[in-house]
């Protein structure tokens, strides 16, 4: 009778176990399926961002930017839009998104896979018929698979100009070569530091400058982008390619250190509005 009793008694716990395992499944699939729909909800609200972005009417002293993650943005001003450092961050169902002749020029900074991405590379291009001005290495990667007058060779020796931009490569600091760009749009100046580390830049200003914090990258650091940030006299900074706390890092240089400028910390696609006076 206690053997049986045993028995019956395991038989219960083995049905308590097979319902657990059920039930756990069961919210396994749901929560799943919850992730999913989420991650379409937030795919399609980019692509809605992306057309906001591209849609706006901005004024002449204005700049708007999607960051992407990494160093990777999107910018606009009242006479262009470009892109620098996509990687693989915009999606391909946000980039069927990108009317043709939308976006005026790309730029990459070097062809690491946080800065650059092949295929995805050629679905921006196919899609907007932009221009891609790049570090050599990215160049030759993609020859043979775009036309070669789209595709210009970012060189420290000679300024490149297409329509409103002109673009000032310097070459940078980092695991290989990387080329930095001084941007003028229109009345604008804007400077990209990729993830470079410190290089002088005391012979340019900026009105905006997207710099580098530091991680992934071996070479950025808070203190490197504090000091191109100061030799640009830039009047807004925006961080990236970093962590929470080289951003704070940064923050409380800029803060303390040069109290007429303004710094932004932004998140992953979100998109800012900045009035530069």
């Amino acid at each position: 009778m206690v053997y049986y009793e045993g028995v019956k008694m395991k038989s219960l716990e083995s049905r308590g176990w097979i319902i657990g395992i059920c039930l756990w499944l069961i919210i396994g699939f749901l929560g799943i399926k919850a992730s999913n729909n989420l991650f379409k909800g937030a795919s399609a609200m980019m692509t809605e961002e992306i057309k906001s972005l591209l849609a706006y009417v901005l004024e002449k002293n204005e700049v708007a930017f999607q960051y992407l993650g990494y160093s990777g943005v999107i910018i606009r001003t009242a006479q262009e839009a470009i892109i620098i450092d996509p990687a693989d961050k915009i999606k391909e169902e946000d980039i069927r998104a990108i009317p043709l002749g939308a976006i005026s020029l790309i730029l990459f900074t070097h062809d690491h896979y946080d800065h650059f991405h092949p295929s995805r590379t050629l679905s921006l291009f196919k899609a907007s018929g932009a221009t891609i001005l790049a570090e050599a290495n990215v160049i030759n990667r993609l020859k043979g698979e775009i036309p070669t007058d789209k595709l210009v060779v970012a060189s420290p020796d000679k300024p490149f100009q297409l329509g409103n931009i002109t673009v000032k490569a310097i070459k940078g600091s980092h695991v290989g070569p990387i080329m930095l760009y001084h941007l003028t749009i229109g009345d604008l100046t804007i400077f990209h530091g990729g993830d470079s580390d410190y290089v002088p830049l005391s012979g340019l200003s900026a009105d905006l400058a997207f710099l580098p914090a530091g991680e992934p990258s071996p070479t950025a650091s808070p203190q490197a982008a504090f000091n191109m940030a100061r030799d640009l006299k830039v009047k807004v900074v925006v961080a990236l390619h970093g962590s929470s706390r080289q951003y704070q890092e940064l923050e409380k240089l800029i803060q303390e250190k040069m109290k007429g400028t303004k710094i932004i910390i932004p998140l992953a696609y979100s998109i800012n509005r900045i009035k530069l006076d």
